[in-house]
């Protein structure tokens, strides 16, 4: 029995399905409307990006539910697809807006992670242009990772609600990347912790078929929330004061002779 092996995808990605062994979650469902007979041996899908877990959750009940031959479908893969890290640790309400995985330490100043797409994210939710990743959602990606390394590997328990400055960020992109399986690896270049803030120099890659595709470095600080919000307080009220001051007339005053 032959065994063909297809990429699975969100419908955002469909340009990428064009010419290769990919389909998209609308075409599978029309696949799965074709009698057995005219599509012999097993099709096995291997799960790409963008894909939502409402995607993935009505697709699986469906093949199981209409499955007529247990070798008509491998649907193994999508179950142990990546998977996003918790909202709180990519600072996002919204789970589908999370475009990272659980950060792994490697060594002292390596960590790993998964690229996670939903192509529901706020910044798919437009439109989604050629083949390739957007480097958008990449930057963003790289934003949440060090939220998630920082969140997970170096707050305290007892440690008070922090805030993040970006002090500088620059990305250089390589290469595309394309919706099938990316992750990201993250080096800390240079860290001074002390009582009062925590400074970090990263570098953090977007590798795709063991190719380095994006490099983001990034320096940031993490302070006590109350010493952000105090100083970001009294630049709001001095901000807000000079830009109405521009709309204030001096008042004239007519003498009547």
């Amino acid at each position: 029995m032959t065994c063909e092996t297809l990429i699975l995808v969100s419908d955002k990605f469909v340009d990428f399905t064009a010419d290769k062994k990919a389909i998209t979650v609308s075409q599978l469902n029309a696949m799965l409307e074709i009698p057995e007979h005219i599509l012999p041996g097993t099709l096995k899908l291997i799960p790409g990006l963008g894909l939502s877990d409402n995607d993935i959750e009505e697709l699986t009940t469906k093949i199981n539910a209409q499955r007529i031959s247990p070798h008509r479908w491998d649907a193994t893969a999508l179950a142990f697809r990546p998977r996003p890290a918790q909202p709180c640790l990519s600072h996002k309400r919204f789970p589908h807006n999370t475009l990272i995985g659980t950060p792994h330490q490697l060594d002292e100043n390596r960590f790993r992670m998964d690229l996670c797409i939903d192509e529901n994210s706020e910044l798919m939710g437009d439109h989604q242009t050629g083949q390739h990743v957007q480097g958008m959602v990449l930057i963003e990606a790289s934003r949440q990772a060090f939220l998630a390394v920082t969140e997970t590997f170096f707050k305290n328990d007892t440690e008070e609600s922090v805030y993040f400055v970006i002090n500088s960020m620059t990305t250089e992109f390589k290469g595309f990347v394309f919706p099938v399986y990316s992750h990201i690896d993250y080096r800390i270049v240079s860290k001074d912790i002390n009582d009062r803030r925590k400074k970090f120099s990263v570098e953090i890659d977007t590798i795709q078929g063991g190719d380095v595709r994006t490099r983001s470095s990034i320096s940031f600080t993490v302070y006590p929330d109350w010493i952000i919000s105090e100083r970001e307080a009294a630049l709001a009220r001095d901000t807000a004061k000079v830009f109405l001051s521009e709309f204030q007339q001096p008042s004239s005053i007519t003498v009547a002779e």
